[in-house]
């Protein structure tokens, strides 16, 4: 019985971490989106001739991309050390 409630909290486990792996893999693509926007917006309605990761408007989405990619791969990291395939954690 021990080793089934062992089980059995490992796979609940293992369940929170892939909901958790497509709520930030569905952030991550909003936030794509956003940066797409913005940059669109610098170049079609600002009419600026370039844009630079580090200007002010971009940075803070780059940062939140660059947060939601190290949140991905940590809770993959988990998942795959609590026994968990690689295929189940492709999109």
């Amino acid at each position: 019985i021990s080793k089934a409630g062992s089980q059995a909290q490992t796979w609940g486990e293992m369940g929170v971490l892939k909901i958790e792996i497509v709520q930030y893999r569905n952030m991550q693509e909003k936030l794509t989106a956003q940066l797409g926007a913005e940059v669109y917006e610098a170049f079609i309605d600002r009419g600026q001739a370039s844009v630079a990761a580090d200007s002010p408007d971009l940075r803070d989405i780059i940062a939140k991309i660059r947060d939601t990619e190290a949140q991905i791969k940590e809770r993959e990291e988990r998942y795959r050390k609590l026994g968990g395939k690689e295929d189940d954690l492709q999109k």
